[in-house]
């Protein structure tokens, strides 16, 4: 049976992945594996690079700006997301964005449907309560994310 759930500001269970924080707000056990719904924080200069999943990603901007990047059958696309912009990646199109500003950008990113939990539990590291890289663990391998993404119907187009 569905229930009414709740997180406050800051909550849900955190990792860093590929050099972002990502919050995950609800996964596919809480949505029926209907959708995924990440906060993520980017770090001035942090970029996804051009990639492409078999899940439709729609991009909400709460803070900062970023540049989009895409392909399509009319070529490359770019463009500027701020304060309030959404952003809508179709499954299978190419995309990936950047933090071009000095200043921290934060989205909400819906993922539909869920599945890109299993990249995460893979390559992401789960951060403690206080928000802090357990002590002993390392990001994985540039070679490591390539082989989890495929594995997980992600595929990296170019490196950013």
């Amino acid at each position: 049976m569905e229930e009414l759930r709740h997180l406050g500001p800051g909550e849900g269970r955190k990792l860093l992945l590929l050099g972002d924080i990502r919050t995950i707000k609800a996964g596919g056990a809480e949505s029926g594996g209907e959708l995924m719904i990440v906060e993520q924080v980017v770090e001035p200069g942090a970029a996804a690079a051009l990639h492409r999943h078999p899940y439709r990603e729609v991009f909400y901007v709460l803070e900062g700006e970023l540049e989009f990047e895409g392909l399509s059958g009319d070529g490359r696309t770019a463009l500027r997301a701020e304060v309030g912009s959404t952003v809508h990646a179709a499954p299978g199109v190419p995309h990936g964005y950047r933090n071009r500003a000095s200043s921290t950008a934060r989205f909400l990113a819906v993922l539909q449907p869920a599945g890109a939990e299993g990249f995460f539990e893979e390559v992401g590291l789960w951060l403690d309560d206080d928000a802090s890289v357990p002590a002993g663990a390392s990001p994985p391998s540039v070679d490591d994310v390539r082989a989890a993404a495929a594995r997980h119907g992600i595929e990296f187009l170019s490196t950013q």
